[in-house]
Parts: structure tokens; C-alpha cells; sequence
């Protein structure tokens, strides 16, 4: 047995040592994160001067300064004057993209030996920015499937890596690098089939749908224990999903149609057509989960707003340089991006939208994701997007618990990650500061990322 040695003299030892003290440590052994403030994701009151012993990646013990006996070898994180909480998700992110005013085929044809280059570049920025999880909706599988096995071996640096492979679209639609285009039933269950064999996480499809052709591949997909994701751009694709049960709705209400919607149309989205259990004993029926993307618009305001934020000098220390003018060409005219069209006005009415879906009772099925890469929406907008739901009326607990449990509930793995507590994975965030107070902290104020017990190194 060995001597254990209490936190609270540790925490007086450790206070002269310097902070690179703190940059090597790694999941082996024990780490002790010690002396910060712990908002754990389930959403109650936060723990003081708290304690969290993480071994072999996973988390051991959680308690209070003077409380818990470590071991004496143990590496110690000293968070005092700090907010310890789970790591963020983004959940609907793609790491192929990487804000290019042009569309991703246009890269694909120009670079065509590099998008493994650029996923991997995107997948540490992602990481850095406190993302410790990513839902990657669309894509070349094979390539999803080679940056999810070098991270998982460490081999790259990267958040927990979720995937759908190629989005699935009726074959009348319009032409879509990255698709797999379905015309029947039983075509829709072999591709869903297809992709489980070959080891996605989620299905995703995307455009206007047949109901018949829509629930046969939601049925397979359940069948196999899988979610389905669906991009929706009108009330009609909505309510088509909603009777097919999909399990999450994208782009909802930012893509749509700048038409309001009426009661009777907000309660079919937070109520669904087949409510399903959630909430504390599963009191509370719910519709599909909610994934907004508001920054998809917010980046171009922003981007017209202060044309000067396309010259900072991070995009030139992220990318190799041929990529880098690459990119600064496909920004030289932001306002003839088409995404771009009325985004101000755009901006208004999807706050107000989201704004009348909380009071209408939707606040538990909102979930940040934010087509991470798409055109001037840089790695990663998460923080933002978080703040964008605190603006829209939730708490920013309620902002917090959104991207971090209600996301893990959503892809089905709270059993493993999400929150703070015995027995999960060791994703962390350390702020410094108090984000319950100051939401963007969660974007300007991260002091620390660890992912499965092992603390990201600064560049």
C-alpha cells in the first residue's frame, strides 16, 4: 500500500511551480485536477474547490479539496481560480472543410492528393478549440475512416471522431460531390446496410424525401442500432422527417424559408410525431432533437462586418501556403458568396425562431452543431453557437449541459462521455474563469483540453 497524501497539501506545494510544470502530462499513471470550480453536465449546483482523479483515462474518483487521498506519484493540475467542465461537442462538424468561399469540389479538383492533409490540420484546431467529440456529416468514408483510426492510436491529434460516410439524397436531386443517391426502399436499406458494415456511427441524409423511401431507411438504420441525421431546409422536409422518425433535425430554422411559423408548427417540432421519453425519471415527451446551425449566417455577417478578420494571421500559421492562398482567393469577394445572401436578415429571424421554440417548450432538444467549415464558419464555432443559444433564452447551464451530455445522449454514448463523473471518460475542459457569468469564455478563456485523461499540449 502506498502512503496517500492529502490534495490540500499538495495544492500548497504546487502553487510555486511554474506552469510548463503542467505540459507533459499524458493518460498514463494518475492525474489530479485539483482546487477548480466543476460544473459536472448535469446541470446542478457547481462543486467548489473541486477534486477529479483520473487513471488510465477514465474517471476515478470526483470530490472536494481535503476530501479525497491520492496517490503520492500522481500529476497534479493545479485549477484553482478556474471552471473544470466536460468537453464540448460539435455535432455537426466536417473536417474536409475548412471555411472556403469556394465549394468543396473546387478544392477536391485543385488538391486532389491533399484532403487527408487538411482533415488532419482541421482535426488538431478542433481539439485545441476544447472540442473533445465531432459528428462528421458527410463525406469520403474511407478517408473518415483512416483520421478516426489515427487518432484513436494517437498517431494525430484530434477530438473523438463520429461518422456518417456519404449523406444519402433521392435520386432526383440536384448533384452533390460526397452522396450516395437512393431511387427505392430497398435501395435505401442496402446503402444504410452498406455503411453500417463498413463501420459509420450515423446515418445522415439530406433534401426533400418520399415518406416510403424515408422510413425504410430509418427502420433499417434502428434496426442496427443506429441514428439517423436529417438536413431539412422547409416545414414540409420537416414534417416528412418527423413522420419517417428520424432522431435529429439539422439546420432547422437557419436554412428555411424567412416565413414565421405558426404554434401548431413549433409544437409538431418540439413534440414530434412520436414524442419520446426524456428528462429527469423520462417525465418529459419530446420531439427530435434540434441542431439550429445559427452560425452558418453569423460567419458572414461577421465576415462583412470586419472584412480585416480574413487577414489574420492564424490562417496563414494553420495551413501550408499554397492552401493558404488558396483560401485567401475564394475570400477576396465574401458578399458574392450565395450562402451569404441576406444573412443579416437571416440572422434576425432564425434568433426569433429559436427565441418562440424555447418558450414553446424545446429547450431540452436543442443541441450545438454548426456545419463546422462551411463557407467563412472557421474550426470551430461551437463557443458561439453555445453563446447564440444563451442570447436565444436558455441558461447558460442549460447552453453548457446542450454540448456536452444532451450531446452525448444524442449520439447514444452518455454512458461513456458528457459529463464529469465516476466511470466515464476523462474529456475535460478547463476555463479560466466563470462561463456561467461570461459565456464566451468558452471561446476566448480555455486554459486547458484533455482528452481521455491526457492534456493536450500547447503549440
Amino acid at each position: 500500500m502506498y502512503r496517500c497524501l492529502k490534495v490540500g497539501f499538495l495544492l500548497s506545494v504546487l502553487l510555486s511551480m511554474p506552469r510548463t510544470a503542467f505540459t507533459d502530462l499524458s493518460a498514463e499513471g494518475s492525474l489530479v485536477i485539483t482546487g477548480g470550480r466543476l460544473i459536472d453536465g448535469f446541470g446542478g449546483i457547481p462543486l467548489e474547490n473541486s477534486v477529479v482523479i483520473i487513471e488510465g483515462g477514465q474517471i476515478v474518483q470526483v470530490g472536494q479539496v481535503g476530501q479525497l487521498d491520492i496517490p503520492p506519484t500522481s500529476k497534479i493540475l493545479n485549477t484553482e481560480g478556474m471552471t473544470v467542465l466536460p468537453g464540448l461537442w460539435e455535432s455537426h462538424g466536417h473536417l474536409h472543410n475548412f471555411g472556403s468561399g469556394f465549394p468543396p469540389n473546387v478544392f477536391r479538383e485543385k488538391f486532389p492528393d491533399r484532403f487527408k492533409e487538411v482533415m488532419i490540420r482541421v482535426a488538431e484546431i478542433t481539439l485545441r478549440a476544447g472540442i473533445t467529440s465531432l459528428r462528421d456529416l458527410g463525406g469520403t468514408l474511407e478517408l473518415q475512416k483512416e483520421i478516426r483510426s489515427d487518432i484513436e492510436s494517437g498517431k494525430i491529434l484530434g477530438p473523438t471522431y463520429y461518422i456518417a460516410g456519404p449523406t444519402l439524397m433521392q435520386r432526383d436531386s440536384n448533384d452533390v460531390p460526397s452522396v450516395s443517391r437512393i431511387g427505392d426502399q430497398e435501395e435505401g436499406r442496402s446503402a444504410v446496410q452498406r455503411l453500417a458494415d463498413q463501420g459509420v456511427d450515423l446515418i445522415s441524409v439530406d433534401g426533400f424525401w418520399s415518406l416510403e423511401i424515408l422510413q425504410a431507411i430509418t427502420r433499417k438504420a434502428h434496426e442496427l442500432d443506429l441514428g439517423v441525421d436529417a438536413g431539412v431546409r422547409h416545414i414540409k422536409a420537416y414534417r416528412i422527417a418527423l413522420q419517417a422518425g428520424v432522431d435529429r433535425l439539422h439546420t432547422v430554422f437557419t436554412t428555411d424559408p424567412l416565413s414565421e411559423y405558426s404554434s401548431e408548427e413549433l409544437r409538431l417540432l418540439v413534440r414530434g410525431e412520436r414524442p419520446l421519453a426524456s428528462g429527469p425519471s423520462a417525465n418529459i415527451l419530446r420531439g427530435p432533437y434540434i441542431l439550429p446551425a445559427m452560425e452558418i449566417r453569423r460567419a458572414y455577417v461577421r465576415a462583412f462586418d470586419f472584412p480585416e478578420s480574413l487577414e489574420h494571421p492564424r490562417f496563414r500559421e494553420q495551413f501550408p501556403p499554397d492552401i493558404y492562398r488558396f483560401l485567401r482567393e475564394t475570400w477576396e469577394q465574401p458578399s458574392s458568396i450565395p450562402w451569404g445572401l441576406g444573412a443579416r436578415q437571416r440572422v434576425e429571424v432564425v434568433k426569433r425562431k429559436i427565441e418562440r421554440f424555447i418558450r414553446a417548450g424545446g429547450r431540452e432538444q436543442l443541441v450545438p452543431g454548426t456545419d463546422a467549415g462551411s463557407p467563412l464558419n472557421f474550426h470551430s464555432p461551437i463557443p458561439r453557437e453555445i453563446a447564440n443559444f444563451v442570447e436565444a433564452g436558455l441558461t447558460p447551464m442549460e447552453a453548457i449541459q446542450s454540448a456536452t451530455l444532451r450531446a452525448a445522449q444524442m449520439q447514444g454514448v452518455e454512458d461513456k462521455v458528457g459529463t464529469v463523473s465516476v466511470g466515464k471518460v476523462a474529456d475535460i475542459l478547463v476555463v479560466d474563469g466563470d462561463p456561467l457569468h461570461d459565456i464566451t469564455l468558452l471561446r476566448h478563456g480555455i486554459a486547458h483540453v484533455i482528452k481521455k485523461g491526457a492534456l493536450v499540449p500547447r503549440k
